[in-house]
């Protein structure tokens, strides 16, 4: 039940504040790509951004947790090595 509240909670109240936002800002908007102009809510262009951006952070993230797991890998082989006798 805590975890519920602590995690699924503000997880909703987000969530809801998201739809809330995309309703506020459904105007179109003129996006161009490298070749083609494409008129696209507002909404729709946060969001993309947005979850670009999630994408790119835990991607960073995994990079820098295998970095750290290689690392306490190589100090507990060195620690083996110093207390066997």
């Amino acid at each position: 039940m805590i975890r519920f509240l602590f995690v699924s909670l503000p997880l909703l109240i987000l969530f809801l504040i998201a739809i809330a936002f995309g309703a506020m800002n459904n105007t179109p908007v003129t996006v161009d790509f490298l070749a083609v102009q494409q008129q696209v809510s507002l909404a729709l262009v946060a969001a993309l951004f947005l979850a670009l951006g999630f994408i790119i952070g835990v991607i960073a993230m995994l990079a820098r947790q295998f970095l750290l797991g290689r690392e306490v890998k190589k100090l507990r082989k060195q620690l083996v090595k110093t207390s066997t006798p």
